[in-house]
């Protein structure tokens, strides 16, 4: 599963109303609130980069920053973004019951009910529980859960509330784009991530486009429009190799392979897909993962 996740990296600022006694000292001291800000991000492109413990590490950090200066804003968006860790990671239940990271001890349904606790604490509460209703349908399609209609209507009604958010707005696009592939929908599902793909494109969010073609790709190659999906996947290559996402273009790599490889290929897209396969063993390597890269290797020398 592909490791590109659903986060936002826009700034708050709190403005404090100035004393009437004391003008000159109105302004508001954020050292720690920029702080917390900065561990976030940091948090967001390690995540996008596949680094889980580093990026836990600076979630948690960011977390107890905001927390020390009630920035309840940002703790729902780390909130969420710590689900976003939990599903790439493959760990939706508590890893460590007894450690004090939130990441670690909680399932993502707590999480979750905990960012719907911070919104509650923020002036922009309808806005960021639209944003939660996005995570609480990701949450259930990872748990096998199959009401689909049910989340189809709650994206759609939460779409309104996104409409001066693009970052969220394109997220619960991909969402649905997800919520139509296991549909077998399979139509719908492309025209939805690339809607995503074109307003994060139109946005120049740029570490999110590969993610919305990788997606739209999947859906074409399991309704067998093979053609279309070796596009969509050179899409997602293109926009991954600018963000430098290494782990992203090694995954793109294997996945064109493995698209190339389907039905009956000829001797070109075999040739084609044992190298796509041995040079993202090649990128995995150049970052000490080896278990993908080996993973990379077998698949090359599957292909006959």
């Amino acid at each position: 599963m592909r490791n590109s996740i659903f986060l936002i990296f826009s700034a708050l600022f709190l403005i404090l109303d100035s004393c009437s006694s004391l003008p000159d000292k109105g302004m508001k001291v954020s050292a720690t609130a920029n702080t917390a800000d900065a561990r976030y991000e940091a948090a967001n492109s390690e995540l996008s980069a596949g680094n889980f413990a580093l990026a836990s590490t600076h979630f948690v950090q960011a977390y107890n920053l905001a927390y020390s200066v009630d920035y309840a804003d940002l703790l729902c968006r780390i909130s969420l973004s710590g689900i976003s860790l939990k599903i790439a990671s493959s760990s939706l239940d508590p890893t460590n019951k007894k450690s004090d990271s939130f990441i670690d001890s909680k399932t993502v349904e707590q999480i979750l009910e905990d960012a719907k606790y911070f919104a509650g604490r923020t002036g922009r509460e309808k806005v960021l529980l639209s944003v939660c209703s996005i995570y609480e349908c990701e949450i259930a399609l990872c748990r096998g859960k199959r009401n689909f209609l049910i989340y189809e209507n709650s994206l759609k009604g939460a779409e309104d509330g996104l409409k001066k958010e693009p970052y969220y707005q394109a997220h619960l696009y991909r969402t649905l784009g997800e919520v139509y592939a296991s549909e077998k929908k399979y139509d719908l599902a492309v025209e939805y991530y690339t809607k995503a793909a074109t307003l994060h494109t139109k946005k120049k969010i740029l570490a999110e486009i590969g993610t919305d073609w990788y997606g739209a790709a999947r859906a074409y190659s399991l309704s067998g429009r093979k053609s279309e999906a070796v596009s969509a996947m050179e899409s997602a290559l293109k926009y991954d190799r600018d963000a430098e996402n290494t782990g992203a273009i090694a995954a793109d790599y294997l996945a064109l392979a493995k698209i190339l490889s389907k039905g009956k290929p000829n001797a070109d897209e075999k040739q084609r897909a044992r190298d796509c396969a041995s040079w993202a063993a090649a990128i995995y390597r150049s970052v000490s993962l080896e278990k993908n890269a080996a993973e990379c290797d077998k698949f090359a020398a599957s292909v006959k």
